[in-house]
């Protein structure tokens, strides 16, 4: 079981990746052809199914094939060592890591480079059903992902490694690889910030602590980014 966990992990995670990529168009295109300044329903739809279309593959895809289709054995879900308890060292590493992650995100909120990247959806006018509506989609997106890379694939790793050292690295590393396309920064820091949460979902024994770190992150940044920019505005309606 664990040589076909680890087989199925890495390929989900490389051809996974390659697949949503490939379904994601306008992540080929330079930044500057992306920006549509203008009220666009079309356009923030579009977005959302990119990000359904990771939850599917990161998330629902490998539990169907482990769970229903038992492609590498009959396993039950415990047997994936993935852990969403709340623990001692769950409300540690909290505890350490938001505060960082809130310090982060208002240092980072006035920022050019983050300006030019986020929010993620470019349209003018946000209304508060849509301003829901991206935070659930970003939600389902993220915790996928962290099911797929600090779960199936780190997990996976240590059970046939039995070194937290090089778990950490190679998940980190792969976490970084799928970051490749995105400007500099983001694509420097996700290597620390992989190692980060690999050792820290390792040592609580438990995927909340990066889940939750990486949720409230990555909202902070959309709603922050969305309130310093000068072209956009929030208003109850999109057309008056």
């Amino acid at each position: 079981m664990q040589t076909g966990y680890l087989i199925l992990a890495l390929l989900n995670g490389t051809l996974g990746f390659m697949l949503w990529y490939a379904l994601s168009s306008s992540l080929s295109l330079p930044k500057s052809f992306q920006i549509q300044y203008d009220i666009n329903v079309s356009y923030f739809r579009r977005i959302l199914r990119r990000r359904f279309a990771g939850f599917l593959i990161y998330g629902v895809l490998p539990l169907l094939l482990i769970l229903k289709f038992d492609i590498i054995g009959d396993v039950d879900f415990s047997e994936l060592g993935i852990s969403f308890d709340w623990n001692s060292k769950v409300t540690i590493w909290l505890a350490a890591l938001l505060p960082i992650t809130l310090i982060l995100n208002q240092l980072s909120a006035r920022s050019r480079e983050t300006l030019i990247n986020y929010p993620e959806i470019r349209v003018t006018i946000w209304t508060p059903r849509m301003l829901f509506m991206s935070a659930l989609y970003w939600f389902l997106y993220l915790v996928a992902m962290e099911f797929l890379y600090r779960g199936l694939i780190l997990q996976s790793l240590f059970m046939n490694t039995g070194s937290v050292w090089w778990t950490v690295i190679i998940s980190a590393c792969l976490y970084a690889m799928i970051h490749y396309f995105k400007d500099n920064r983001i694509s420097v820091m996700s290597l620390p910030y992989g190692l980060i949460m690999a050792y820290a979902t390792l040592d609580s024994g438990s995927l909340l602590p990066t889940i939750l770190v990486h949720v409230i992150g990555g909202l902070l940044t959309e709603w922050m980014a969305i309130r310093r920019h000068p072209e956009i505005k929030v208003q109850s309606k999109l057309y008056h």
